[in-house]
């Protein structure tokens, strides 16, 4: 039998080092990759996480500062009840109503958007109200509005708002709802509400607030359905116009 020569079993050492060496490289690169897709993916789940919980917390300080809003305005509305109103007794608010609007705008749902809109409207007939001098003095020098729906469909809205605030900060986020469920269950929170203080609304009043204000959210939503637009507005041309 033929002695292997030397070079050969050289050659093979070599080629059997040679080939251990790049599986070796192999899976050290495989584990290094699959440790940098780990880690990746973990940065991603730690950013979206944190910018889930930036968010929450700027929606939650955005229904602090509506609801306060809300207690302002409830409480110059009882003022005017009561024959205190004068031009002079507007509240004075924190964070003025148009800053609110556009944060309204941005974080909440089309169905808080609109609920904030029939306050302010309401709200705003009032101010027209006063600076247009449509108001009376009695012999003691109290004021009331001439128009007495005024002050109440105001306090509906603002019923409603306080109770799409409720709604929003107990909501699931992820949950769908069709715009008769989530009007059936603004009504349902606003009957819910803890006795107030002030002068509360009718149920038949606020049902009536409640349904021009998801009036206006069925007008939209038909209208760019009609359009083939996949997403329904929060609110309409005229509407952001008034705000």
């Amino acid at each position: 039998m033929t002695p292997t020569p030397w070079w050969a079993t050289l050659l093979t050492a070599l080629g059997g080092s040679l080939v251990g060496g790049l599986f070796t490289f192999a899976g050290a690169a495989w584990s290094q990759r699959a440790t940098r897709e780990r880690e990746l993916t973990m940065d991603e789940l730690r950013h979206a996480r944190h910018r889930a919980d930036q968010l929450r917390d700027i929606r939650h300080q955005l229904f602090v500062d509506m609801a306060e809003h809300v207690e302002d305005r409830q409480v110059w509305y009882e003022n005017i009840n009561a024959g205190r109103n004068r031009a002079a007794d507007l509240a004075t608010l924190g964070v003025h109503r148009n800053q609110l609007t556009g944060r309204v705008k941005l974080y909440t749902t089309p169905v808080v958007q609109q609920v904030w809109l029939t306050l302010i409207r309401a709200d705003g007939v009032i101010d027209d109200e006063i600076n247009m001098g449509h108001y009376h003095h009695d012999q003691s020098g109290d004021a009331g509005l001439y128009d007495e729906r005024c002050v109440p469909r105001a306090q509906a809205a603002a019923a409603l708002m306080t109770a799409a605030i409720r709604l929003a900060l107990a909501g699931d986020d992820a949950q769908t709802l069709t715009l008769d469920d989530e009007e059936a269950l603004l009504l349902a929170e606003v009957r819910a509400l803890p006795a107030h203080p002030y002068l509360t609304p009718t149920p038949e009043l606020v049902s009536e607030i409640c349904s021009e204000a998801f009036a206006r959210l069925r007008a939209a939503e038909t209208r760019w359905a009609i359009d083939d637009v996949p997403q329904r507005p929060a609110l309409d041309i005229d509407d952001e116009e008034q705000l």
